[in-house]
């Protein structure tokens, strides 16, 4: 019997030379999916066999295994159209690449749209177009109407053209001229104000003065009141023109207005100062705001003032004259009458900017067609710069109330204004401690006008978008609630004097009374029942956005919002279950591999 058939048989496990501890981590791996390999097999018996190999690397493999098989197992789940393609392993090269140029493609074409979406998205959200119904003319207010003569002087009290010639030659010395008296030279430096630009080469007085006497001064040399307007009418009634018109002061002087709101409501506190208080107004606009109109409950006479319907016969009708005596050509020019200017009730006048011109011996008729531009709520969350409107309460002015770009630009010349020449015009919204130009000031603050609008001008340019108003110091953008009155105006000539009937004793002394004066006829009224009003909202709300970014996604690539939350999926929740299943893998692993050594 030989020697090894006498000889116990050795288990080959117990005569097996162990690797090198180099190839400890080899033995390891393999040790324990010879362990468990029997146990994987049944929990992923449903799978396919590339399936099982995937999960295994995830699992077994090393880092760089487990990271490629979770890219394989995402592009054989993922719903995004082609992906799928790219993660199969026994593709041919060709179709890779086949399908990686369409990819490739379709990503750039689904790119570039969705950039010219955002683009019409973030610069231009809105669009203006026309209100779904109507406007009848008595849901706003009828304009307020700002009347300033062009007659600045009574002969009788102060001339001013023979002032300035006076002047001119006391101070290039001509022999025989004497100066004026200090009464005259402040009725001089006041009226200058209200004249015209050429006439300030001739300089008389102080750099500054107190803006009372500059107004005191102007109401004492201008015509009267009574000699100004003659006959009102207010919705076919007859009115006293003292009780619907009302002091105001204008860079043209000392104007009347009709309809516009008590330097109360229009000024802050800090913007009520004398100078601009001429009466005591009992009511106040409480069943009216820009934003919201007439309240419900208004009724049909509410303040300010509304019209019921169209035509002549429910607007305002004026009659007014001046004496001929009075015309300057000097001061103002060779044109004699009035100017008005129609603007909301709670703007300041500005009537150097936009008004009418009413010459004597004619009658005017001035129909209104106003232009309102609202702005929807769900325009009330962007900036004002993308919808290029303020409403309300987002801009708030130092000395005025209430928001318009006419209020905002009249304060910003203001402080321009006073940064440049150290004190601003009479006119202009101050508190008590500015100083007010005088005379010897007129060319500065002229002057500071037009820088202004030059650096205005320059700054917008520059900052400009494509299709938004450029950023500026003033940045006075309209407001988001705006109403504008245009107009359209017819002329006939007006002989007064036919009108007079001389048989009679009234009509004799109605014709000596109006010796030598000129008149004019003013009608001022809607010339419809109904208005179209514009409206501001959004072109690109983020549901568009939104809604047109997903049609292209789905159409070039078929990603949807679920296809997204499956990336995010399988980058966070997907990748820490593998590393965590990885981790206790790899912990079993140890334990076994310990457990039998």
């Amino acid at each position: 019997m030989s020697t090894e058939s006498t000889q116990p048989h050795t288990p080959s496990h117990e005569v097996a030379v162990r690797p090198p501890p180099s190839a400890a981590n080899q033995w390891k791996r393999a040790a324990l999916m010879a362990r468990m390999a029997p146990a994987f097999r049944e929990t992923v018996s449903d799978d396919s066999e590339d399936e099982v190999d995937t999960k295994k690397q995830i699992k077994y493999g090393s880092g760089f295994q487990a990271a490629k098989a979770i890219i394989h197992e995402y592009c054989d789940y993922t719903t995004i159209h082609g992906i799928r393609y790219l993660g199969e392993k026994k593709r041919p090269l060709l179709e890779r690449l086949f399908w990686i140029s369409v990819l490739v493609l379709s990503v750039f074409t689904c790119v570039k749209l969705t950039l010219n979406i955002w683009d019409k998205w973030n610069n231009n959200p809105v669009i203006v177009s026309f209100a779904e119904k109507s406007t009848p003319v008595w849901q706003i207010p009828f304009p307020a109407v700002t009347v300033c003569p062009e007659t600045k002087t009574r002969r009788d009290v102060f001339n001013f053209t023979d002032s300035y010639h006076q002047v001119r030659d006391f101070q290039s010395n001509v022999s025989g001229i004497v100066d004026l008296t200090n009464k005259q030279k402040g009725l001089y430096g006041a009226v200058s104000q209200v004249c015209e630009p050429h006439l300030h080469d001739v300089t008389l007085g102080n750099k500054t003065r107190r803006g009372m006497e500059i107004i005191d001064a102007l109401t004492e040399v201008s015509p009267h009141f009574d000699d100004t307007y003659l006959n009102c009418k207010w919705r076919n009634s007859p009115v006293k023109c003292s009780d619907i018109f009302h002091k105001f002061v204008t860079e043209d002087g000392v104007c009347y207005s009709f309809n516009s709101l008590s330097p109360a409501e229009i000024f802050r506190a800090e913007g009520i100062i004398p100078d601009f208080i001429f009466r005591e107004e009992n009511r106040l606009s409480m069943d009216w705001n820009v934003e919201d109109g007439y309240s419900a409950g208004a009724d049909t006479s509410p303040y300010p003032n509304r019209v019921l319907g169209p035509g002549a016969r429910a607007g305002l009708y004026l009659f007014m004259g001046g004496a001929e005596i009075d015309f300057d050509d000097m001061c103002r020019g060779p044109v004699q009458g009035f100017k008005i200017l129609l603007h909301t009730p709670g703007d300041v006048a500005q009537v150097s900017k936009q008004y009418f011109r009413i010459p004597f011996d004619q009658e005017v008729l001035i129909s209104i067609r106003p232009k309102i531009i609202t702005t929807s709520d769900g325009l009330k969350h962007y900036e004002p710069n993308r919808r290029q409107c303020y409403f309300q309460k987002e801009r708030e002015l130092r000395y005025f109330n209430i928001y318009s770009q006419s209020n905002c630009e009249l304060e910003c010349l203001a402080n321009f204004t006073l940064t440049k020449c150290g004190c601003v015009k009479f006119s202009m919204p101050r508190n008590v401690n500015m100083p007010v130009c005088g005379d010897a000031s007129l060319k500065c603050y002229n002057q500071a006008e037009d820088e202004l609008l030059l650096r205005e001008f320059t700054q917008g340019l520059v900052n400009a978008g494509e299709n938004t108003r450029g950023e500026t110091e003033c940045n006075c953008l309209p407001s988001c609630t705006s109403i504008a009155y245009e107009a359209e105006i017819s002329q006939a000539d007006f002989d007064y004097k036919t009108v007079i009937n001389t048989d009679t004793p009234e009509g004799k002394e109605e014709q000596e009374k109006r010796q030598g004066m000129k008149m004019s006829r003013v009608s001022i009224f809607f010339k419809e029942a109904q208005f179209l009003t514009s409206r501001r909202s959004e072109l690109y709300g983020t549901t568009d956005f939104l809604a047109n970014c997903g049609g292209l996604l789905g159409l070039f690539m078929g990603v949807s919002m679920l296809s997204i939350v499956e990336l995010i999926y399988f980058c966070t929740v997907r990748l820490i279950s593998n590393l965590r299943m990885r981790r206790k893998t790899r912990k079993e692993l140890l334990k076994a591999v310990n457990k039998d050594a």
